[in-house]
């Protein structure tokens, strides 16, 4: 697999549009299928909503928290907006067939000078394959190399898979005022340090 070099920090604050750009990542996953990880646009706007309408009623609240059927005009313009290094989303992008769809998305935005709300969704067809996994670690890259120090969230108390992906990849849980959410958070190393 070949990656594409995320720019630097201070490349992106003076040009935000360059920090997009460099923003892609080829992956294989378990069963060999092929998946680009990209900064979204505006242009996938209705790629997005086809993507969230094509999700389990059980993705769809294991992401959004309510029994959504499509995303409102303010939700895809949230999602499909890259403002690095505080805001970033991705889309998995997969071209199997003639055309391309998207299967996963995964976003950050920070809600504090070093922190940032992370969240990721994949199509219930792909999940299980190191989607999931790939897209967070990638992400967490992504946030490392703009200072970031901790990835945070929350998870619905009943979203065992996520919980055990997370638990996996070192995310630390606790507890919330809401008896149905767990929050989690990921402590980020500086890129270059071991």
């Amino acid at each position: 697999m070949e990656a594409v070099e995320a720019p630097s920090l201070a490349s992106v604050r003076s040009d935000p549009s360059a920090a997009n750009a460099g923003v892609a990542r080829a992956l294989e996953l378990r069963n060999g299928r092929l998946v680009t990880l990209r900064a979204a646009r505006r242009e996938d706007i209705p790629a997005v909503q086809r993507f969230v309408r094509g999700l389990s009623f059980e993705s769809r609240r294991n992401r959004f928290f309510a029994p959504l059927r499509e995303l409102t005009r303010d939700q895809l313009d949230r999602m499909t907006r890259s403002r690095p290094p505080d805001e970033v989303s991705l889309v998995g992008e997969t071209t199997e067939d003639a055309d391309s769809r998207i299967v996963a998305m995964g976003q950050y935005a920070t809600c504090e000078p070093t922190d940032a709300e992370v969240a990721v969704v994949v199509d219930d067809a792909w999940q299980r394959q190191s989607l999931g996994t790939q897209l967070l670690r990638f992400l967490a890259e992504l946030g490392a190399r703009s200072g970031l120090a901790v990835l945070s969230g929350f998870v619905l108390a009943d979203n065992r898979p996520m919980l055990a992906l997370l638990t996996r990849l070192g995310y630390e849980f606790s507890s919330d005022d809401d008896p149905r959410l767990v929050r989690v958070a990921k402590p980020l190393l500086p890129l270059g340090c071991p």
